[in-house]
């Protein structure tokens, strides 16, 4: 992984990534793609804030996010899986997860949630909240 970071970081054409959008752009694709073969796979009907976090619990605590709802329509996340990279390159790493996880509930079809960066020291930079919320979106530089 640390690897990958210093490529794409220090010679980013090598791997075609011109800047940190490129990086974000297939981070959210992934994320979409993933979230479309969840729905396929499960065939939920419509995602309302609630159901759509159940939804989403689930992936996250496979890739080691370690969710907690801390309302019935707002996930925290208390791990990040890439701390130790986010930790050298926050922008990029916490907005390839931001971007991710926008993708994931894009392709999932959650309606009424969005991905917000919301810098938190310990924890995942990424937060699922309501749509109507008031957290702006801003880079995280301290994750």
């Amino acid at each position: 992984m640390r690897l990958l970071l210093d490529a794409a970081q220090g010679h980013a054409g090598v791997f075609g990534l011109d800047d940190h959008a490129d990086a974000h752009r297939t981070a959210e694709q992934h994320g979409r793609q993933m979230g479309e073969t969840a729905r396929e796979e499960t065939r939920p009907g419509r995602l309302g804030p609630e159901r759509g976090l159940t939804a989403c619990e689930y992936l996250l605590d496979q890739y080691g996010y370690q969710p907690v709802r801390d309302t019935t329509t707002r996930l925290r996340l208390r791990n990040c899986p890439f701390h130790p990279l986010a930790a050298k390159a926050p922008d990029l790493v916490c907005g390839m997860d931001h971007a991710f996880l926008s993708g994931y509930l894009n392709g999932l079809e959650v309606n009424g949630i969005r991905a917000v960066l919301v810098p938190e020291p310990g924890e995942c930079c990424v937060r699922l909240v309501p749509s109507d919320s008031d957290h702006d979106d801003e880079v995280a530089r301290d994750c």
